[in-house]
């Protein structure tokens, strides 16, 4: 993966939440290889999730998705930003409806 390929590109250090557009977020988990996996906080709206630090490089949020009948595809986007600069990729990236877990490629600079 690279920046190229990332669904959410930001400053490292960076605090902000990623935002899903569809489906219910019960676990996420922050993968960065060479590190323990972090479990991350979620709103209560099931779809935004706490990023408390962007590594540098390639990271993953793997996200355990729960899907209603009819739900469409889910758009990958930012929410608030606390700290650091962080853009979605134009166009957005998705997770297929249905699918589980799903995987935002974060990408840290």
């Amino acid at each position: 993966m690279s920046q190229a390929t990332a669904d959410i590109v930001g400053t490292t250090g960076a605090k902000f939440r990623l935002k899903v557009s569809s489906g219910t977020v019960t676990s996420a988990f922050l993968k960065v290889i060479g590190t323990p996996d972090v479990s991350l906080t979620i709103d209560t709206s099931g779809r935004e999730i706490s990023i408390p630090n962007l590594s540098a490089g390639d990271a993953k949020v793997r996200l355990d998705i729960v899907w209603a009948p009819g739900d469409p595809d889910a758009d990958i986007d930012v929410g608030s930003v606390t700290s650091g600069t962080v853009t979605a990729a134009n166009p957005k990236g998705a997770l297929d409806a249905g699918k589980t877990p799903g995987f935002a490629k974060l990408f840290g600079e």
